[in-house]
């Protein structure tokens, strides 16, 4: 028998949008044949993501062919493909430039909506699982996981993950600000006559964290 995989796109306007995805086929009943496998998940989630995918880009650059101050149509300079890389496989779109309009004063004569909301092409999520898998195996661990279990259409190398993840470091680190030797005020021969801390306190200690309750110092 065969399963037939639709995704039905429902428009703000009641419209409905119809496409087929993908077929999945069963024969005898067996343990290996039971359900959905990850062969079928990886067939199944890039056909559903890429109709997602498409209306999203659709409507958003539906939003930005206007100006906002004037209402007038934006004229299309060029257009450029780019790659986004999503948990689910990459994804490949069309990426316009629009002229700005004449009604505001700008630093270029054009630009690239997608560019400017979506600079990095790889998604938090997809960064949030290369990080998390690299800090606990190597980064050629980490590579053949995303390829067993997402369906990644390009052969990932360790360096992309070791990259992201210094990347992602950075951004932290800058987050967090110049280093504190301290964070209790005041000249630290006065520090013993600080009140007792009302709850836990959470200490770093060699990269883990240790919580301990607020205790008086002799």
């Amino acid at each position: 028998m065969k399963f037939k995989v639709q995704v039905v796109t429902l428009l703000d306007d009641g419209e409905e949008s119809l496409r087929e995805v993908a077929c999945v086929e069963r024969d005898d009943l067996s343990a290996v044949s039971l359900g959905l496998s990850i062969a079928d998940s990886k067939a199944i989630v890039p056909g559903m993501q890429e109709v997602v995918v498409e209306w999203q880009m659709h409507a958003y650059l539906d939003t930005q062919r206007h100006g906002p101050q004037c209402g007038k149509l934006r004229h299309r300079k060029g257009l450029h493909h780019a790659v986004f890389r999503i948990v689910f496989g990459d994804v490949p779109v069309e990426s316009p430039r629009f002229i700005h309009c004449p009604c505001q004063a700008h630093e270029t004569e054009s630009f690239s909506p997608l560019a400017e909301l979506l600079p990095e092409r790889t998604t938090p999520e997809l960064l949030y699982l290369e990080t998390k898998w690299a800090s606990l195996s190597s980064y050629g661990m980490s590579v053949k996981l995303l390829q067993d279990v997402l369906p990644v259409d390009e052969p990932l190398e360790p360096v992309t993950i070791r990259n992201h993840v210094f990347k992602l470091a950075e951004r932290l680190e800058d987050e967090l600000g110049d280093a504190q030797g301290a964070f209790i005020e005041g000249c630290p021969r006065d520090w013993g006559e600080l009140p007792t801390p009302d709850g836990p306190l959470t200490v770093g200690i060699d990269g883990g964290y240790v919580k301990a309750q607020g205790t008086e110092q002799g």
